[in-house]
């Protein structure tokens, strides 16, 4: 994510979480319950605290995935490279959700460099068996990241 604005965002998250709630649902041909949320973790990827759109980070506020004023530019003297946020919210959708938010700093901002910033970040975490990268005003179908995965 890089400056869209929040109608953008909101379109490709409320598209997300309908596919959770898919995959949670009897509706679901292979379904994984209704904990399957649990097997779910989004990540959201920023490139740069300053180039986010004002409403966005209002809009993560919002789903309790941000908090303004945690960060900070420096610790013991030493820049900051990134901030990570971890919450499990409930928006949209009757599930919950693991929400982790990368924030870069101080980092050139570059699409190719925010997806392997992506895995090295996260990757090692979560260790997730099936990855889908979606940028911003991508609007998946409520079945499209089933179908992915399937």
């Amino acid at each position: 994510m890089y400056n869209e604005d929040d109608e953008l965002f909101a379109k490709t998250m409320t598209s997300v979480m309908k596919n959770i709630g898919f995959l949670c649902s009897p509706k679901c041909p292979r379904t994984w319950g209704p904990n399957g949320w649990t097997n779910v973790v989004v990540c959201i990827v920023a490139d740069g605290r300053t180039k986010i759109h004002p409403r966005v980070l209002t809009v993560l506020s919002v789903m309790g995935v941000y908090v303004d004023g945690l960060a900070m530019p420096t610790v013991e003297g030493k820049n900051i490279t990134a901030h990570l946020y971890e919450f499990t919210t409930q928006v949209a959708v009757d599930r919950d959700m693991r929400v982790r938010t990368g924030v870069k700093d101080g980092i050139v901002p570059v699409q190719i460099n925010s997806h392997r910033w992506f895995f090295n970040a996260f990757g090692p975490i979560i260790r997730p068996n099936v990855c889908v990268l979606l940028d911003v005003g991508t609007k998946p179908t409520g079945t499209s990241i089933f179908h992915l995965w399937r």
